[in-house]
Formats: C-alpha cells, sequence, structure tokens
C-alpha cells in the first residue's frame, strides 16, 4: 500500500516542481546536479580506496612468495657453490699431486 502510495505522489510533486519560478527551478536543478556530482565522486573514490587495497593485498602476496622462493634459490645457490669450490680445491690440490709427482720422475 505504501508503495501505491509514493506512485501517487509523484504527480504531485511534478506539480509542486513546476509550479515553482523559473529560476528557483533553475538553481534546484544545479543543486541537484551538485549533490549528484559530489555524491559519485564520494563513491566512486570509496570504489578506488578499496581496488587500491585489494592491488595492495595481491601485490604484499605475491612479493612475499618472490621473497620465499629467492630464500630457496639462495640457500640452492650457496650449497651448490661450496660444493664447487670443494671440487675445485681437490682439482687443485691433485694438479699439485701430479707436478709433484711429474717433478720427482
Amino acid at each position: 500500500m505504501k508503495f501505491l502510495d509514493l506512485l501517487s505522489a509523484i504527480p504531485k510533486l511534478f506539480d509542486w516542481y513546476f509550479s515553482i519560478d523559473v529560476l528557483k527551478r533553475i538553481q534546484m536543478n544545479y543543486i541537484m546536479l551538485l549533490i549528484i556530482i559530489l555524491s559519485y565522486t564520494y563513491y566512486s573514490h570509496q570504489n578506488y580506496v578499496e581496488n587500491i587495497n585489494v592491488l595492495s593485498a595481491r601485490i604484499d602476496t605475491i612479493n612475499n612468495s618472490r621473497s620465499k622462493e629467492q630464500e630457496k634459490y639462495t640457500a640452492k645457490l650457496e650449497y651448490y657453490t661450496d660444493k664447487f669450490n670443494g671440487l675445485l680445491f681437490l682439482l687443485i690440490e691433485q694438479k699439485k699431486e701430479l707436478k709433484e709427482i711429474k717433478e720427482e720422475k
């Protein structure tokens, strides 16, 4: 029933609007436009802030996963570097021993 009352009030609103002076109507139109623009800007800014927050959270998640992967890679790199250096040290020792053996002969 309230909805029907609202519908019946719409023609009365238009009658009131057109009974106002032209200058007052123009002023009211400008005020309504300002209200619409300000409300649109406010809600647009809210959506912008929400999108920025979501994007920041995604970037933080990606950065965290990349840092974990980088730590794993660095640990493996250090391990294999130590192995390589150990083998290189053994090769240098063997080369010295070969030189000593050749010099003895």
